[in-house]
Order: C-alpha cells, then sequence, then structure tokens
C-alpha cells in the first residue's frame, strides 16, 4: 500500500468492497492493498480456515465442540 492511499476493506453485512472513509461499521476484515485484494477475502479466510481445521492446531476445539454435543461437525 502506497503512502496516503487507503486502504480497501470488505463488508461482511453488504458483501461488498469500500474504502477506508467508507466503512459504517465493524463488520468489515481488512485492510487489503487492492479492491482486488478486498473482493477475494472472503474466500481466502474460508480456506485458510479450512485448512486451520485440518490442521492438529484445531484438534482441542474439535474436542470441545464435539463434548458440547451440539451436533455441528467442525471438519
Amino acid at each position: 500500500m502506497s503512502v496516503g492511499s487507503q486502504p480497501y476493506w470488505y463488508n461482511l453485512s453488504t458483501q461488498s468492497v469500500q474504502r477506508a472513509d467508507e466503512r459504517p461499521s465493524d463488520d468489515t476484515i481488512g485492510p487489503f492493498a487492492t479492491a482486488a485484494e478486498a473482493e477475494e477475502s472472503p474466500a481466502v479466510l474460508l480456506e485458510h480456515a479450512r485448512a486451520w481445521l485440518e490442521s492438529e492446531e484445531s484438534e482441542p476445539f474439535r474436542e470441545m465442540a464435539a463434548e458440547d454435543g451440539d451436533g455441528i461437525d467442525l471438519v
């Protein structure tokens, strides 16, 4: 991101890319250097979340979810 340029954010509520000065709420993720990065961010986050769930690091959390008996299968 160049000095003086505004970053981009992805608004989860509206599913749209916004500039920093357009951010109305905390329901955003970012910042991103480009609008394209912001637009791709939900897919990238999902990919990272799935990779984490399949890793050994998530095992304690999967065990806790299974013990709660809420019927949610994290993997």
